[in-house]
């Protein structure tokens, strides 16, 4: 069945495409032969039939989200989506690296981010470094939620691997009142009200919620505050929408500890605070017109103000050393060279950090670092498409051609400052900045795009789409680093990166209920400010914060062939999906090499960002999902070989590694696994259930693929509701079931950097949390 896109049946492909038929667990009265409609673009408007969209795509309603209770969208896509995996390099719930196909969305700046994230047709990757900050997305207030599949160009800059589209309810889609609240392990407690109606016309909606949380480990409490509205106008032809989104996240989440560490207490962490604290503010405006019955006009713009503060008390390689009774402050590796009579007094203290004398150390004592940064995100734009749905040679066609532009302005100051430990491996400051460390950035850029997709129906099987969007990006970087003595752009100029991406796909119809497609798409991600800025091979910078001299990097550039049926019987829905996604001009740090210091002295943290030739990603997805009665169900596997395509040499803690063609990307599981079940066991109470297997990974570090992987690992969370009656129902979770210890990231350390421990081996790994509960209500009006 097609739906006929015209004027007066906007009201409902609008609530269509706001809330899709099709979901990973449907409610009791849905019928599976709805048609599922998404968008094309990141703007929406008038939506494809899904069996026409020839790339997979999955799909989630605010129904899906809140049956399984998920902390927020990344816990959920974790526990449901196919070929999505958490590495925990935070060890803070809020603060996840998400992984799709082996491409990340990721808040720690420095990580190479390969997918895009957009609400309400607005790009949320930040700025500086395109991260995703997951806790600055309310989960209260999303409607529904797209995960497209490849690099698909018309979701712009990012879209390496894959775009993730949420919108928002409004008074129309979700009228009504609501109050909900929960308690339960690590001292979580949460609370979300949410308001909406509307007289036809006009609309309203507003939601709010507050998290807050002790943390399961130490030191290690979180709070999140978060503040969405929309209001809404609406009449035949026409819909105007204006949404507030706040959120201000204080997060301690204090990152990966020694594997020794861990075996010993699995709640310690190694040093801290490693503390973000985010301010997001983002006024929206998205409107749409139907001109007349085949043409519909659609457009938005924004400002969103995003400001991030770190605080991280850390390690160094620094120690107290009474040189004949003058206390410095010294590498290990320089006082161990100057005592061998390598170097003599003056070399030495040419190497010296600063003395030692009235900040409170004492001879070998370890020296803490405060590392700390302020940026100041300011960005705005503008996007417009229109719709046109006139047939072309008697057959249905529908074309979208847009534009867009975007422009942030980035304030970034960062600096180390010398501190000792505490007993509790904490860091008190003693007010000495190291003058090296000191930066202080302006980032400014300019992205402008056009774009275009075309669908026509050439039988009434067989659909063709064409489409391609030009990306035109320049970066300008001014200001110092090391004190203000080094340039951050010693040329002048500005850097320039334009590209033309292309896609095109078929869907044909095999039978009634199922398709086959292919398609082959192009996407581009231009380098950020922290890779530009630490670039050149001489000046190793201090991952992620210290800037230098900015060298040029290539962008780097997607090409995706994916093929795969899909189809739809009586009680339940499946997918099979084949995809190559091949990456030029990957974008990784390393370590520093020979080229800065000898093999003995090179350290860890210190490196610079460098274009990879190629690297590849190649998968198997499949997929079911259904209902039987009252019970709904879905599972889904995904293997994805991720794979580095050139050879090359890198460092790491002095020695040199070779990687060979077809060696595994780190922080990359090859298999994922997902199953769901729920159950109405009454019409009062359901009870469900998650599991999930992820398999082994590489340490971060381990590029050439020669030390042992993190175990693979498997999690059941089960969940249940009880409706008391038609106004209130109590609900609860539990997490981890059978308490499985596990681990779900790791990379290499330097774990001798702190005092109060003996511990040698250099792997790192981000914990799992234990088994975990919670008990709640929600009234609803």
């Amino acid at each position: 069945m097609a739906i006929p896109f015209r004027r007066g049946v906007l009201p409902a492909l609008l609530a269509s495409v706001l809330t899709p038929g099709l979901s990973f667990a449907a409610e009791p009265d849905l019928q599976l032969e709805n048609i599922e409609v998404i968008s094309l673009t990141p703007l929406h408007g008038v939506g494809l039939e899904a069996d026409k969209i020839p790339s997979h795509v999955q799909t989630a309603t605010d129904e899906d989200i809140e049956r399984n209770q998920s902390l927020d969208i990344s816990d959920f896509m974790n526990q449901t989506m196919g070929n999505v995996s958490l590495n925990a390099a935070q060890n803070n719930p809020f603060q996840p690296d998400l992984k799709f196909r082996g491409f990340t969305a990721s808040p720690l700046v420095g990580n190479s981010q390969g997918i895009s994230v957009y609400q309400d047709g607005v790009r949320v990757n930040e700025p500086f470094g395109d991260v995703v900050n997951f806790e600055l997305l309310p989960k209260s207030a999303i409607a529904s939620m797209n995960m497209m599949s490849g690099s698909n160009p018309l979701f712009g800059l990012n879209t390496l691997g894959g775009a993730l589209s949420i919108q928002t309810k409004n008074g129309f889609t979700h009228p009504g009142h609501s109050l909900e609240a929960y308690t339960g392990s690590f001292g979580r407690d949460s609370g979300t009200v949410e308001t909406g109606g509307n007289d036809g016309n006009f609309g309203y909606f507003v939601t709010g919620s507050i998290t807050k949380e002790d943390g399961w480990r130490d030191f290690s409490p979180s709070r999140v505050e978060q503040f969405f509205s929309n209001l809404s106008y609406r009449n035949e032809t026409s819909s105007l929408d204006f949404g507030i989104t706040a959120v201000d996240s204080d997060l301690n989440g204090n990152g990966a500890s020694p594997i020794e560490l861990v075996a010993e207490d699995r709640e310690a962490v190694f040093t801290h605070p490693d503390n973000t604290q985010n301010e997001l503010r983002m006024f929206t405006l998205n409107g749409s017109h139907w001109v007349n019955d085949n043409v519909m006009l659609s457009a938005n713009t924004y400002y969103r103000r995003s400001d991030r503060s770190t605080f991280n008390g850390d390690g160094s390689e620094l120690l107290a050393y009474d040189d004949g009774g003058n206390l410095v402050l010294a590498e290990e590796d320089d006082i161990e060279e100057y005592e061998d009579g390598i170097i003599n007094q003056a070399e030495f203290l040419e190497d010296v950090i600063g003395g030692a004398a009235g900040l409170g150390f004492a001879d070998g004592d370890f020296v803490a670092l405060n590392n700390t940064s302020k940026t100041q995100q300011d960005s705005y734009g503008f996007g417009l498409q229109s719709t046109f749905l006139n047939d072309l040679f008697d057959r249905e066609n529908q074309l979208i051609v847009g534009a867009s532009y975007d422009t942030s302005d980035v304030k970034h100051s960062s600096q180390s400052e010398i501190a000792q430990f505490t007993d509790t491996r904490g860091t008190d400051g003693t007010g000495l900045i190291i003058d090296e460390t000191v930066v202080d950035g302006d980032i400014e850029t300019d992205t402008f795009s056009l774009f275009f997709t075309n669908t026509h129906s050439l039988t009434e099987r067989l659909d063709l789409t064409l489409g391609g969007r030009y990306n035109w990006i320049q970066i300008d970087i001014s200001g110092t680093s090391e004190g203000g003595v080094q340039p951050l752009n010693d040329a002048g100029n500005k850097h320039v990166f334009k590209r033309f991406n292309p896609t095109v796909g078929l869907t044909y119809a095999l039978q009634d209920n199922v398709t086959v497609y292919g398609n082959y798409s192009e996407s581009n991600r231009a380098p950020t400010a922290s890779e530009l800025t630490c670039a050149e091979p001489t000046s190793p910078c201090a991952y992620p914060n210290a800037f230098l001299a900015d060298p040029p990097l290539d962008d780097v550039v997607a090409k995706t062939l994916e093929a795969g049926l899909r189809g739809q019987q009586e009680m339940f829905n499946w997918y099979s999906n084949i995809y190559y996604t091949q990456l030029k001009d990957d974008l990784l740090f390393f370590s520093e090499d020979e080229e800065v210091s000898e093999d003995e002295s090179a350290r860890l943290g210190l490196g610079n960002f460098r274009n990879i030739d190629k690297t590849a990603r190649a998968g198997l997805e499949l997929g079911l999902n259904g209902k039987y009665q009252q019970l709904t169900w879905f599972t889904n596997y995904s293997y994805v070989r991720a794979t580095f395509e050139d050879n090359f040499d890198y460092y790491r803690n002095g020695d040199i590694y070779s990687v060979s063609k077809g060696d595994r990307l780190p922080s990359i599981p090859e298999h994922n696994i997902k199953i769901g079940v729920d159950y109405a066991f009454t019409p009062k109470l359901s009870l469900g259930a998650t599991a999930s297997y992820h398999s082994s990974q590489y340490y971060r570090g381990d590029e050439a693929n020669e030390d042992k992987k993190i175990s693979g690992y498997g999690l059941v969370n089960l969940h249940g509701r009880y409706k008391l009656n038609k106004n209130v129902q109590f609900f609860a979770k539990v997490d981890n079931l059978f308490d499985s210890e596990y681990e779900s990231f790791g990379l290499y350390g330097e774990p001798d950097e702190a005092p109060g421990l003996t511990l040698e081996d250099p792997r790192f790994v981000g914990a799992g949390a234990p088994r975990a509960g919670w008990i709640g209500f929600k009234i609803t009006m």
